[in-house]
């Protein structure tokens, strides 16, 4: 007890910054390397800046919507119209899931316990990592700007995400453009099994 000061002050300095030297190493190179760190040492009032917390943004339908940009056919290609019907209903989902309505939506099927609870919880942003990996959109904006794919296949339905090319696949076919719940239901067995992969 009577080198407890001692101890205290080193154990602050191992965890603090011995344990964390290498990311402190790669934060000073990167500042560095951006002419950022000589900056802040010209001017120390600018280091209010980096304490400031970081807004949080609330992602929005409107927000993935505008990310991800259909790549549709050629206009007057034959299946340029059944593309177009598949966007508004990605957007008539991305809007329900918002307004936390894709229950009513999905009301003539019987949900199990676990896919009624995801629904409850579904929101914009994780659609958008569902597409793109990421949760938020990157300061930068993404490397590779997200989009909608369509294939048209009668045997396929799920939409697959490709995150490495931030491509959300949407199948066109005749199930998925009838007007009941399949797209939607599609949609959210979907993002319940790309949930697993988003928290890796």
């Amino acid at each position: 007890m009577d080198t407890k000061h001692a101890f205290v002050n080193n154990a602050t300095l191992y965890h603090v910054l011995l344990q964390r030297q290498s990311c402190l190493n790669q934060l000073i190179d990167g500042l560095s390397y951006y002419e950022v760190l000589p900056l802040l040492r010209e001017n120390p009032s600018m280091q209010i800046i980096l304490d400031m917390p970081a807004e949080k943004k609330y992602i929005t339908a409107e927000v993935v919507a505008s990310l991800l940009k259909p790549s549709c056919s050629v206009l007057g290609s034959n299946r340029r119209p059944r593309e177009e019907s598949m966007v508004v209903k990605f957007r008539e989902f991305l809007q329900c899931v918002q307004n936390k309505e894709l229950h009513e939506r999905l009301e003539a099927r019987t949900l199990t316990e676990e896919e009624r609870v995801f629904v409850q919880n579904l929101d914009s942003s994780h659609i958008l990592t569902f597409a793109t990996g990421s949760s938020k959109v990157p300061t930068v904006g993404f490397q590779l700007n997200p989009k909608i794919s369509f294939v048209h296949d009668e045997t396929k339905n799920y939409p697959i995400a490709c995150t490495c090319s931030n491509e959300l696949q949407i199948f066109v076919n005749a199930k998925n453009m009838a007007d009941n719940d399949e797209f939607d239901y599609c949609f959210v067995v979907a993002l319940m099994n790309g949930a697993v992969f988003s928290i890796i």
